[in-house]
């Protein structure tokens, strides 16, 4: 049966992206651990359904049905904890497995409702979903405690986690109808095919994350802006240059706001509000300028120069340069040194 082989090669990506995670090393500690926790839960998941539709082995049933309720709050946490300082993150945690816990103990109650056990796991996927929406919509700088590389990265591995999340709401009701209706055969065909879409979907996202994006519009300078916000933004700006924070590739919002002197949001709004674009993007701006600057000035290597101002891999450097100036740094160099 297709849900054999499927199942158990979700399974081995979802080991694949938790090695991944950890050798992550501009994510924050805590951040990799939940990551990669989450995506090894997601992997035993996986496996015990695999070992329920293809072997019939259900002495595990209990552990695979509420493995679910532990998955929504542990990717709700793991995307939160790149948002507030550890002292904050670690009282919210607590509430969330203690809420989690308390729905696991309700799964073990003999409850003689049709769809009871369904519906406690349809509920957390739900709360869970709609919480992870809430925290898209704070926008990219709400990660805080990341690197600002990462901020737009982070918003939309997030914003694939929200239709994760939603999808598989819907395929969790779709089969826990087809039981009810007692078509067994149905359902595990159901879960081979939603494992098979998943895989694929999977491959997609990492295929499309290798190709080239396409060119974002430059955000310019609003002139017509509030005084107060440009003396905000260009105070960021000269801590940035004269401290040179921005060649650190681990600076987070929270670090340039504190050496700022003002709350986390206020920046974020200002900087959002007279450039248009977020955290990130204002200094990754910098570094960029930088790069132009040793690139027409200096014969040192592209690779040294990527790491001087602060980019965390040679690919994205390359990549963020040609979208800022139309040319790779090295034909930038050409060219700019020879017209000199």
């Amino acid at each position: 049966m297709i849900s054999i082989p499927v199942s158990f090669l979700l399974a081995g990506l979802f080991v694949g992206l938790a090695f991944a995670t950890l050798a992550w090393r501009s994510l924050p500690g805590l951040s990799r651990s939940l990551f990669a926790g989450l995506f090894l839960l997601m992997a035993l998941e996986a496996s015990l359904v695999g070992m329920r539709f293809a072997y019939g082995y259900f002495e595990l049933l209990a552990v695979q049905r509420t493995l679910p309720v532990w998955v929504a709050p542990g990717l709700y946490l793991a995307f939160r904890s790149l948002t507030e300082a550890a002292g904050r993150f670690r009282r919210r945690a607590v509430f969330h497995v203690i809420v989690a816990s308390v729905v696991t103990i309700a799964m073990m109650i003999p409850v003689p409702v049709s769809g009871y056990v369904d519906g406690l796991i349809a509920a957390s996927y739900m709360v869970y979903t709609l919480a992870l929406i809430r925290l898209w919509l704070e926008g990219g700088d709400c990660f805080s405690e990341a690197p600002t590389t990462l901020g737009t990265p982070l918003r939309k591995l997030l914003l694939v986690a929200v239709f994760a999340m939603a999808a598989t709401l819907f395929v969790d009701v779709w089969i826990a109808l087809l039981f009810a209706q007692a078509q067994q055969d149905t359902a595990a065909r159901a879960v081979s095919l939603a494992s098979l879409l998943f895989l694929a979907i999977a491959l997609a996202l990492v295929l499309l994350s290798l190709r080239r994006r396409p060119k974002k519009r430059k955000a310019d300078g609003v002139e017509r802006e509030d005084e107060a916000d440009s003396a905000l933004v260009e105070s960021a700006r000269k801590v940035l240059t004269d401290q040179e924070l921005f060649r650190d590739p681990s600076l987070t919002l929270t670090r340039l706001a504190r050496r700022v002197g003002v709350p986390d949001r206020d920046l974020s709004r200002a900087i959002n509000s007279v450039t248009g674009g977020n955290v990130s993007q204002f200094v990754n701006q910098m570094r960029l300028e930088e790069a132009a600057r040793l690139l027409a000035s200096t014969d040192e290597p592209v690779a040294r120069i990527l790491d001087q101002v602060g980019f965390l891999t040679r690919s994205n450097f390359y990549r963020e340069f040609q979208k800022a100036y139309g040319d790779a740094p090295g034909t930038y160099r050409k060219k700019a040194q020879s017209a000199a």
